[in-house]
């Protein structure tokens, strides 16, 4: 079985951010947060530079360190880690002063660019969410109509950014299985923010075939998982899968995440939950007790509970959210819209209410929304802010936004 890596599966047609956004993130708030080259140094940034508004690197004259050594330099941001090549950088002596590449996507695992000099450039990759982070200059307009109008609107798009994901998850299964996907979501999603990139290629590096053909130790599985994410070593693992392409520079980052959420303890509940469906399909088995028991915080929660002592189980916020980023995509990709299931688990995702996002905080501030109103944690409300905010505040058009556009949604 060949795994190509989809970097942005569950998470289809990101849009590419502008430039100008990006360098603006930096010089307004990403400069102050904790930065890691992909080798694993930490970034401290004493100056971010003066923003070149004209030819060559974006930022000129930033101060950082770099692990222990003091850089004086250029900063160059990109969307991906390959328009370094494509801007012809490499060529262009102007960027030889160059001493970060920020990056927010990866098309490959190099860990630097190449200056003209030959010398190499460490990459920092940026959290994708972090631009949801990002101020925007207020050019909301002020909101007239209902609130219940307002919702509608947010939940039309909510949906909208659901049926992304669901096509996409269609699209795939032309190659892989419905069963494959479902595990892909899921590592995924224990990435978190801070840990999605390594989690995927975790993914990538685990004996699939074995795994499903049942060729391998059930009991094995947890600490199969500890040695490919490289927190455990084990010399008959390392004779037994030596054709295993182990990533062995996995940026494994700890800073700013909650104790639960360490890479550690979310595979030990992985390497669990992997061998609770070792020989059957977690897939058919999510899909037949699904339909049995209804769609509910409820049925998620205990969907993911494997009775065991020796991990952290998910808690009820996390397993809303796994189900809703990993397995309800794929279950509704399986279905037609007019299956009897389909619509009982749309009904279901328009009931269900989840924490509120920050972004989705500040978004319901600029629009003055009552912070009491009960439709403010529905996951699908929130999932609208999302595709609004990637499609219309990101890209500066407000004009036509669903929400500030009244024309649009046919208001005088």
């Amino acid at each position: 079985m060949k795994l190509e890596l989809f970097s942005q599966i569950f998470e289809p047609d990101r849009l590419y951010i502008p430039e100008k956004r990006l360098q603006k993130l930096w010089i307004q708030s990403l400069w102050k947060k904790n930065l890691q080259t992909l080798d694993g140094d930490v970034i401290q940034v004493l100056s971010p530079g003066t923003w070149n508004h004209h030819e060559g690197p974006d930022f000129q004259g930033a101060l950082l360190f770099i692990g222990d050594s003091m850089k004086e330099g250029d900063i160059e941001i990109h969307y991906n880690n390959g328009d370094w090549y494509t801007h012809r950088h490499h060529q262009n002596p102007a960027y030889n002063h160059v001493v970060l590449h920020l990056i927010f996507s990866r098309t490959n695992h190099e860990r630097s660019v190449v200056t003209s000099q030959g010398r190499h450039v460490p990459l920092c990759l940026v959290s994708y969410d972090a631009l949801y982070e990002m101020s925007f200059d207020a050019v909301c307009q002020s909101i007239s109509y209902a609130p219940i109008i307002f919702f509608k609107i947010l939940e039309d798009h909510g949906f909208k950014r659901l049926t992304l994901k669901v096509d996409y998850i269609r699209r795939c299964s032309a190659r892989f299985d419905y069963d494959l996907l479902c595990w892909w979501g899921l590592f995924q999603s224990l990435g978190l923010k801070a840990n999605r990139s390594s989690f995927n290629r975790l993914f990538l590096s685990f004996p699939w075939e074995a795994y499903k053909s049942e060729n391998m130790q059930r009991e094995e599985i947890p600490e199969l998982l500890a040695y490919l994410a490289g927190f455990s070593q084990s010399e008959i693992l390392n004779k037994k899968y030596a054709t295993l392409e182990i990533p062995h520079d996995l940026n494994w980052v700890f800073m700013g995440v909650r104790p639960a959420s360490h890479p550690q303890n979310r595979l030990k509940w992985l390497g669990v939950f992997l061998m609770k469906y070792y020989g059957t399909s977690l897939f058919e088995t999510c899909k037949d007790r699904l339909f049995k028991e209804g769609f509910s915080r409820v049925f998620w929660h205990r969907f993911f509970h494997v009775e065991s002592r020796d991990c952290m189980e998910p808690g009820e916020s996390l397993s809303l959210e796994l189900a809703m980023n990993a397995l309800v995509p794929v279950l509704l990709a399986s279905m037609s819209p007019d299956n009897e299931m389909y619509k009982m688990m749309v009904n279901g995702i328009k009931k269900l209410s989840v924490p509120e996002y920050h972004l989705s905080c500040r978004f319901y501030t600029r629009h003055n929304i009552d912070s009491h109103h009960s439709f403010r944690r529905k996951w699908v409300i929130q999932q609208g802010i999302l595709y609004i905010q990637e499609r219309y505040c990101s890209q500066d058009l407000a004009a036509i936004c669903p929400l500030c556009n009244r024309e649009e949604n046919g208001e005088s």
